[in-house]
């Protein structure tokens, strides 16, 4: 892990790096990650899952802390930055950009369903998994 995100406590290292190898200026970047190939690609695939459940397992980890740590809190908002961004280019006729393989209610479910788990991260409460349209049955 890099140096800089030795300091982040968690209850195992799979939930940081489900995170940074999803987001592109860490050293744990993986060109197979979610992030990756919905951008190279257009696919949006099952490796969301990991970086889903690595949101959540962080939010049950610092959903009582005042504070959540920056080398956290960042990585995370960049990464729905670009989900959101994403999401918008997809719907824009004048974006080459389009998810490849989902319809307009797909689309909409994984909207919604990046929005409400990257807002519960940060308000420290997640909504059921089972409550979306677009759910992991394994969690």
């Amino acid at each position: 892990m890099p140096a800089q995100y030795t300091n982040v406590k968690c209850s195992g290292d799979y939930i940081i790096e489900d995170l940074f190898r999803n987001w592109a200026s860490s050293e744990l970047f993986d060109e197979q990650s979610f992030i990756s190939k919905l951008h190279e690609s257009h696919i949006w695939d099952d490796e969301y899952r990991k970086l889903d459940n690595a949101i959540y397992d962080l939010a049950i980890k610092h959903g009582d802390d005042d504070c959540i740590p920056r080398e956290i809190a960042w990585p995370i908002a960049r990464i729905f930055s670009y989900l959101m961004m994403t999401f918008e280019a997809h719907h824009n006729k004048n974006d080459f950009f389009a998810i490849k393989d989902l319809d307009s209610d797909q689309v909409f479910d994984r909207r919604e369903r990046v929005q409400l788990v990257f807002e519960g991260f940060f308000k420290g409460e997640m909504i059921p998994n089972d409550s979306f349209d677009y759910f992991d049955p394994s969690r």
